[in-house]
């Protein structure tokens, strides 16, 4: 504990994809070795059914309860809000953390970096080396800038299923993420006030989720539009209109970006002719969404199911200069 009495770190874990994911990603961080004190926090809408069985077999679980069926950026933002630790932590449960994941972390925050993300690694299924096109695609559009070799330091952009914060300094934003969170927002402002994304290639994830084609349709076009109606929420029409345009011209980009991040890396590269044709249809479908939300400026009745770090990660991958 801290000298106050509060935990060094606050490990809030979002449910996207299944019970048993969640369950998976609890168990990691049960497994976790040389780590600081801890908490776990678990917000949760209808999607988790009967919470009262899941608490014995989770006794280090705090579960935050919310009526109704919630946005992600609704979850973590009452997680934000009841963290306790000097330092908070964001993961998703399809996002395996290594075993010394939070003692990395407490470490890299011994320095003066506000926020701090790391590697996104492509996980397997147990006993398996390699995984379905349409999966390694959906990675390599969400996470491929996140794949290691990289080098530590400043980023553009940080994944919202690895990333952590000083709790003081989310504080003096909470204005920003009060109602939803949502990272690039954040940190559009904590950049504003001077600081600086940093990355850590030592805190690891380990990313693993299968997907369905009706999987990917739903959630590239919900998290295209939400991502969008988050850049231009109070813009006026003209923006709007030369956003729109300029997504239609976003899918061969950010394809070819995918590309090139695997290729550098010097691994798997096996999976570039494999995973083309997927990942053109991944970033198509992403980008119709993102269409719609700049022509609408809402994000729609549609909410996403399942993982979405591509809300900063996919537009954000092209618009802007990259570290890899």
């Amino acid at each position: 504990m801290t000298a106050a009495g509060s935990p060094a770190l606050s490990v809030t874990v979002i449910m996207f994809t299944s019970r048993a994911a969640l369950l998976r990603c609890l168990d990691a961080l049960d497994r976790q070795v040389e780590s600081p004190d801890f908490e776990i926090l678990v917000p949760c809408d209808d999607a988790i059914h009967d919470i009262a069985a899941l608490r014995p077999r989770c006794p280090r679980v705090t579960f935050l309860p919310l009526a109704g069926r919630r946005t992600p950026a609704e979850l973590r933002s009452l997680a934000a809000a009841r963290a306790s630790g000097r330092i908070v932590a964001f993961l998703e449960d399809h996002c395996m953390p290594d075993a010394d994941w939070c003692a990395r972390i407490v470490a890299a925050h011994a320095g003066s970096h506000a926020v701090i993300g790391g590697a996104v690694e492509k996980g397997f299924a147990p006993g398996r080396s390699t995984d379905g096109a349409l999966d390694w695609a959906v990675y390599l559009a969400d996470y491929s800038r996140y794949m290691n070799p990289l080098p530590e330091g400043p980023a553009h952009g940080l994944t919202d299923c690895n990333v952590t914060y000083k709790r003081a300094v989310l504080q003096d934003i909470a204005d920003a993420w009060s109602a939803e969170f949502h990272e690039n927002v954040v940190h559009d402002r904590l950049r504003a006030a001077g600081h600086t994304l940093w990355f850590d290639p030592r805190i690891i994830v380990r990313e693993y989720r299968p997907l369905t084609m009706r999987d990917v349709l739903r959630d590239r076009y919900a998290f295209g539009r939400l991502f969008a109606s988050t850049r231009v929420a109070g813009a006026p029409l003209v923006r709007r209109l030369v956003l729109a345009a300029a997504s239609l011209l976003m899918p061969p980009v950010l394809t070819l970006r995918a590309i090139r991040n695997l290729s550098s890396r010097g691994r798997h590269r096996e999976q570039i002719v494999r995973c083309t044709p997927a990942l053109l249809f991944v970033t198509s479908v992403w980008m119709f969404g993102e269409l719609i939300g700049y022509l609408t400026g809402t994000a729609g009745a549609l909410r996403p199911r399942t993982a979405g770090s591509a809300v900063t990660d996919a537009t954000a991958t092209a618009v802007r200069s990259t570290r890899g």
